[in-house]
């Protein structure tokens, strides 16, 4: 049962409707009308939400999501890191830079999501980085290492 049903199997029965419980951050300690603003501002978060158009992904989503391929398994390494396609038995040596961008799909992310979390973590300036990241986000796509 999830945090979320446990509270509202609560405020069921006993009648009192809280914002978070004792361990949570979010709303914590808010009272009056913080808390009706507090609720307000997550509840029109979620209308929002689910206005979106059916074939839009939604925020959260898995959809257009790149990810390391069935066969694919990552492991990072002192030089950078290594990518195993165990179906085929073949294994590809990253440079720490590759394993950084691996690590980044791994995280999760459309290939946008990615590319601007390394341009923020590198304080890439230049635009070097964009493209490179692309080109081998391209290269990984064709050798059937990602998928989306």
């Amino acid at each position: 049962m999830s945090n979320y049903q446990k509270r509202a199997r609560e405020s069921w029965k006993t009648g009192e409707y809280k914002a978070a419980g004792p361990d949570d951050r979010a709303g914590a300690g808010l009272t009056g009308t913080a808390l009706r603003d507090f609720l307000r501002s997550k509840m029109e978060w979620i209308v929002a939400r689910e206005a979106l158009e059916p074939t839009a992904p939604r925020p959260g989503s898995q959809e257009g999501r790149m990810k390391l391929a069935q066969y694919v398994k990552f492991r990072e390494e002192k030089f950078g890191g290594v990518l195993f396609e165990t179906k085929s038995e073949k294994v590809f040596t990253l440079s720490q830079t590759g394993a950084a961008v691996v690590r980044e799909i791994v995280a999760g992310g459309v290939e946008t999501e990615v590319v601007g979390r390394l341009k923020d973590r590198f304080a890439d300036k230049s635009g070097a980085l964009e493209k490179e990241a692309k080109d081998f986000i391209a290269d990984l796509r064709a050798k059937g290492l990602i998928t989306e």
